[in-house]
């Protein structure tokens, strides 16, 4: 018996010596969230475009730039959008198309959220922000936009007007399910659209309440965690359009 004593003990040892080299892998590999990698939109013949591709490039969940795609009949153009980001704010984005190239720049105020855009070195808009109600204003200050989101910050009512005009002249309000929007994973979501937040549910329709007209449905098929992979979306009008979402896992 004593003749295999220190044959036990050396298995004991590399076993116990493994176990601890693989938790210290499992500590050091982090798992990646969910981003969508490729989107695809094909569109009914009522449109003026065939398909518009956008593929995504990232570092970790910060979105560093992207390929924009235009297909219709006579033509092809390719746009490229690239991100600078100071900690995980976009602050600055590099939008070249065929027609040119063109600057954008971002502030934020101390909770990340946007205050001011400049095109080109020239202010463009700003945003202010009271409770879950975002005003966007023009380079003079006239109120021409108010986006109204709900606790969660899905964007639920749109407002806008010309700064000439005394009141509003559209209206849209949204509505969401319960499940992933594919860009919820990303630091810092394109803050050149309408968004102010990153909304974390897809939005399901959108009504037209002023003036009264084209409404849009989405009919939404998911995949794995709750992420879209497919978006069927049709127009009261009869126009229809259809989103292909690819992920990285």
């Amino acid at each position: 018996m004593k003749h295999y004593l220190p044959i036990l003990s050396a298995f004991v040892i590399l076993f116990s010596s493994c176990s601890k080299e693989d938790d210290l892998f499992e500590d050091i590999i982090t798992e990646v969230p969910t981003l969508c990698v490729k989107r695809t939109v094909d569109y009914s013949s009522e449109w003026n475009v065939n398909t518009k591709i956008s593929e995504y490039n990232y570092n970790g969940t910060q979105l560093l730039d992207w390929t924009y795609t235009r297909i219709s009949d006579n033509s092809t153009t390719v746009s490229t959008y690239t991100n600078t980001y100071t900690g995980n704010n976009i602050t600055s984005m590099l939008v070249s198309e065929p027609s040119g190239t063109t600057l954008y720049d971002f502030e934020y105020d101390n909770l990340d959220r946007v205050t001011k855009q400049f095109k080109d070195d020239t202010l463009e808009f700003t945003y202010t922000y009271t409770g879950y109600i975002v005003e966007k204003h023009d380079t003079s200050g006239t109120l021409i936009e108010e986006h109204t989101y709900d606790s969660g910050y899905n964007l639920i009512l749109i407002k806008r007007k010309l700064a000439t005009d005394s009141s509003w002249t559209s209206i849209y309000e949204n509505t969401h399910d319960n499940k992933n929007m594919p860009f919820k994973n990303v630091d810092s979501w394109y803050p050149l659209s309408v968004y102010r937040y990153v909304s974390p549910n897809n939005t399901t329709s959108i009504t037209n309440i002023l003036p009264v007209g084209n409404n849009m449905s989405m009919d939404i098929s998911y995949g794995i965690n709750d992420f879209p992979t497919y978006i069927e979306t049709t127009y009261s009008d009869g126009r229809s359009k259809s989103e292909t979402l690819e992920y990285n896992n």
